[in-house]
């Protein structure tokens, strides 16, 4: 069985998005990073669009990626509902600030999911660091 890696082409391309979870509301927390690799073994190569125009998101397909990295955040995002006061949106990133996931989960927050999204031409190698393919060849 081979080891395959995939990972963004160009910075600024890697997405995690959190969603937490309480009393019947949602918030999602969006990170950008630099860079993302992500790693999957398999008898045949993957086969991903690596182009990538729409983005690829990390287990959409019959492939089971695995995080190695994501490396050198840039930016973070929160979404809130429409009926959430401003107080308990700023409660919310105070106690993120302070303690990340445990400040949220000590409010009675739960992340049950999370997605992942690399934009861009992407990179395949094998694990040997041979690159297989890329979608931007420029």
């Amino acid at each position: 069985m081979a080891t395959w890696i995939i990972k963004t082409q160009h910075k600024k391309n890697a997405i995690e998005k959190q969603h937490w979870y309480k009393d019947g509301k949602e918030i999602i927390r969006t990170e950008g990073y630099r860079w993302g690799t992500f790693y999957c073994e398999s008898d045949t190569q993957p086969e991903i669009d690596l182009i990538n125009e729409d983005g690829y998101r990390i287990g959409s397909d019959d492939y089971e990626w695995e995080l190695e990295a994501l490396d050198d955040g840039c930016y973070a995002d929160w979404e809130f509902p429409e009926d959430m006061t401003e107080e308990e949106q700023d409660e919310i990133m105070d106690k993120w600030n302070e303690d990340y996931f445990e400040g949220l989960e000590d409010l009675g927050w739960t992340c049950d999911d999370t997605d992942y999204i690399l934009e861009g031409p992407l990179e395949l190698s094998d694990d040997d660091g041979n690159v297989v393919a890329q979608g931007d060849l420029n």
